[in-house]
């Protein structure tokens, strides 16, 4: 399964029906700034750029039209952070790969702090399409931001699969075949400190509530009351 599957899995979408920029919009986003984008980059663009619930349930992809473009270090940004604390580009270097890794600067523009997010383009789509959909861009949903007993983090681990090529020390996603989300968070001593969940499925919503025993700070049925 491909990452763009993946992302069509979680978020419950036709296999062929687009939701992205026209291809002139992506061709004037070139010519303005005078590059050719990667193909992940522009495959993404064309297939998904437009679904709000992907894009800007949280993190936000950058408009073609008029946001995307180098940082003064010459990065080429097209992601934000949803309080503006980060942006993700390419280097410039790195534009004539297919799939090229993404940085994320949490410093400034004047003084950038970059370290590679992802290895690939595709494997960040794929992250933010997790951090979207847990945070709001899946319709059930929910977080605990609370100490996690050991055993719960254990019982995840035993019954959901790792995502490993967008997981880390810090944040570890699972999933059963894309349908429904758990992803958790880890302080430096390996304590797991957060827990989001999401999926499409209200039956598979209802039996995570039930499995994974924590106290929920927020359930997506609260926005419903």
């Amino acid at each position: 399964m491909t990452n763009s599957e993946k992302i069509r899995e979680i978020y419950d979408l036709p296999n062929k029906n687009s939701f992205g920029f026209s291809a002139a919009e992506i061709s004037a986003l070139e010519d303005r700034l005078g590059i050719t984008l990667p193909k992940e980059l522009k495959n993404y663009y064309l297939t998904f750029g437009k679904n709000k619930s992907i894009n800007q349930a949280h993190n936000r992809l950058l408009s073609p039209a008029k946001e995307v473009g180098f940082s003064k270090d010459r990065y080429l940004l097209f992601f934000e952070e949803n309080q503006s604390v980060a942006v993700w580009g390419i280097k410039e270097e790195d534009l004539k790969l297919p799939d090229p890794p993404v940085w994320a600067n949490y410093g400034t523009a004047e003084e950038p702090d970059w370290y590679e997010e992802t290895n690939t383009t595709s494997d960040f789509f794929l992250l933010m399409a997790v951090y979207n959909g847990t945070l709001g861009g899946l319709q059930y949903h929910a977080n605990c931001f609370a100490d996690v007993e050991v055993k719960v983090v254990k019982f995840i681990e035993d019954a959901w699969t790792l995502v490993a090529e967008i997981s880390h020390a810090k944040q570890k996603v699972y999933t059963d075949n894309f349908k429904e989300l758990i992803s958790m968070s880890f302080d430096e001593n390996g304590s797991c400190t957060a827990i989001f969940i999401g999926t499409t499925d209200q039956d598979r919503f209802d039996r995570i509530l039930a499995e994974v025993e924590v106290d929920w700070s927020y359930i997506s049925y609260e926005d419903e009351e």
